[in-house]
């Protein structure tokens, strides 16, 4: 189903919804932006007065990277929209304003952050904010905290189970971040040269059992509200400030999963810079700051450090073999280039997953770049 403004306006309405904008008669002028790969995010703003603007997302019945062909419920957006609303009680200010949701016609109206910039994009530029590292630290860490199983009476405990028992997205989160890359699968890519390292990695049996164990902590554990897809392209920066957003995959799991995603994409990076030393120290400083604010918003448990250390190996490798790629690399044109550096991360993620039990904290896991 397409994105119908004038339907979407009478609907609000009829619900009674106070939008900014799409409540005035002002003549609206709508544009296709973002790179999403389940989703289509729309601008829309005033033709007279386009700094008066809002973003809305809407959902197609499949995933849009892949077509048609995978099919993809549109109820992803209410656990998106349940999700923002929880983050702007919990977190108020770390994620965009949720202005309101239409079911109907599968749309979240939300605040437009013109001018940010996502956070992976800045780091392919080589600006690196330790700042915004640790913003997302705080984000997660009071998330996490507000909603961890231990800490609520039973009846919270039962409303956040309920409210994000994601199972359609989180069983597509299992497929292609834990099995599908390590199978033949049609979805899988690489580029030309990589298969030596991607058959050692198939024909590793204790990669394969660590990898099987860190699935069955993805899909049984249920620890707090986890976003499920923090990677560097879910944050927006503008002015020092950090915005999470593309919540659709949210779902009360390990908070482990939240980490690992985020230290990934910023790993990945890390691989992306190899002639940039200021650069990839600075990443390093920000993974620090990241987990030191996490800790003081959280607390710190060996165990959560281990599994996100795990997380964070698989959500390397797959970036590289599996099908989402990212931009980072995937940008680099020297071919010999990107081979020796794709090599590099398949190697680094398989150490990560292999060893995840032994790497206890963030400098031990620096020390093995």
């Amino acid at each position: 189903m397409e994105l119908d403004l004038a339907m979407l306006r009478a609907d609000l309405r009829r619900q009674n919804v106070d939008v900014p904008l799409l409540e005035t008669a002002a003549d609206l002028r709508i544009e296709e932006i973002g790179d999403g790969n389940l989703n289509t995010v729309y601008r829309v703003s005033e033709a007279s007065h386009p700094e008066r603007s809002l973003v809305l997302k809407h959902a197609p019945p499949y995933i849009k990277i892949l077509g048609p062909e995978y099919p993809l419920s549109t109820e992803r957006l209410t656990y998106e929209a349940r999700a923002l609303a929880v983050y702007n009680r919990l977190a108020r200010g770390s994620v965009p304003t949720l202005y309101a949701y239409d079911a109907e016609q599968s749309v979240i109206v939300m605040e437009d952050l013109r001018g940010a910039t996502l956070l992976r994009d800045t780091l392919i530029a080589g600006r690196v904010e330790p700042l915004i590292a640790e913003q997302i630290g705080e984000f997660l860490g009071r998330v996490h905290s507000e909603t961890y199983t231990d800490t609520l009476d039973d009846t919270a405990r039962q409303q956040y189970r309920q409210q994000f028992a994601n199972t359609s997205m989180q069983s597509i989160t299992a497929d292609y971040v834990f099995t599908f890359p390590f199978t033949e699968h049609e979805t899988n890519f690489w580029t030309p040269g990589l298969e030596p390292d991607i058959q050692h990695l198939k024909a590793d049996t204790d990669f394969l059992e660590k990898t099987e164990t860190l699935k069955q902590v993805f899909l049984t554990a249920q620890q707090a509200l986890v976003h499920g897809d923090m990677h560097t392209g879910s944050v927006l920066v503008q002015n020092g400030t950090a915005k999470v957003f593309d919540a659709e995959f949210a779902f009360y799991g390990p908070i482990g999963f939240d980490l690992g995603m985020c230290w990934a994409n910023y790993l990945l990076s890390y691989f992306s810079h190899p002639n940039a030393a200021a650069v990839q120290s600075a990443i390093k400083t920000g993974l620090t700051k990241m987990w030191e604010r996490y800790t003081r918003a959280f607390g710190a448990a060996e165990p959560v450090f281990s599994e996100a250390v795990g997380f964070a190996g698989l959500e390397m490798l797959r970036r590289i073999i599996g099908a989402a790629h990212v931009q980072d690399i995937e940008r680099i044109a020297d071919v010999p280039k990107k081979l020796g550096i794709e090599s590099a991360v398949l190697q680094f993620g398989g150490t990560l997953v292999k060893q995840s039990h032994a790497l206890r904290d963030m400098p031990a896991v620096l020390a093995r770049l």
